[in-house]
């Protein structure tokens, strides 16, 4: 029998952070109700990824409101990310590049992408419950219909070794994570639009940060 009596250990935080949360009805119900106003104005497609008809940018209006809103959230995930990377919480000046709605209907896709900025985030604000009901019925191997995927490198083998992820949307959660983590949303059957809400943010002075901040 092994002289050992106690395991003391630790592990070694590394790769993206990825904030979960949920926001509040009243955001969702202004951005909604913002977003739908947008469907007969021309439609930001020409600057997104996405396989997707309607696609739409805010106006700077809601934009302004929208970040003003979240700010605590924001100062969240950076205190979060700070402690898991084990760096110091510095002082950053954020900018805020662009806020767009997504309807997502049957057969449309964002293929793998990447984001401008420094971190990006996704609001799912309608998620139908005939799309969970597809997802629940789904038998395949693969990302179930409308799943979120997160990878960071090729995906690995066995399973405690990989670096990806798919995760489940519901309505009302908000996923912040960093601009160049490599996403994409999984295309569904049922006749409904899923409606999320994307933007990035940037870092304005980096300048004064460490060289090895980032």
């Amino acid at each position: 029998m092994s002289k050992i009596k106690q395991v003391d250990y630790g592990h070694i935080n590394w790769g993206p952070y990825v904030m979960r949360t949920k926001l509040p009805d009243y955001i969702i119900k202004r951005l909604l109700k913002d977003g739908d106003k947008l469907r007969k104005k021309d439609s930001y497609n020409y600057k997104l990824a996405g396989h997707l008809n309607n696609q739409f940018l805010y106006s700077i209006e809601t934009q302004n409101w929208f970040y003003k809103e979240i700010h605590p959230i924001i100062n969240a995930y950076r205190e979060g990310h700070c402690k898991f990377h084990g760096i110091k919480n510095l002082a950053v000046e954020l900018s805020f590049d662009d806020l767009w709605i997504n309807y997502m209907k049957a057969g449309d896709f964002n293929p793998a992408h990447t984001h401008g900025g420094d971190y990006s985030f996704v609001l799912f604000a309608d998620v139908p419950k005939k799309l969970i009901q597809e997802q629940e019925k789904f038998e395949g191997t693969s990302a179930k219909p409308g799943m979120l995927m997160f990878e960071f490198t090729q995906q690995a083998r066995p399973r405690w070794s990989t670096t990806g992820v798919n995760v489940k949307p519901n309505p009302g959660d908000f996923f912040m994570f960093p601009a160049l983590l490599q996403h994409w949303v999984v295309p569904f059957k049922s006749k409904i639009t899923r409606i999320s809400v994307s933007g990035n943010m940037r870092i304005e002075n980096k300048d004064k940060l460490p060289h090895d901040y980032f």
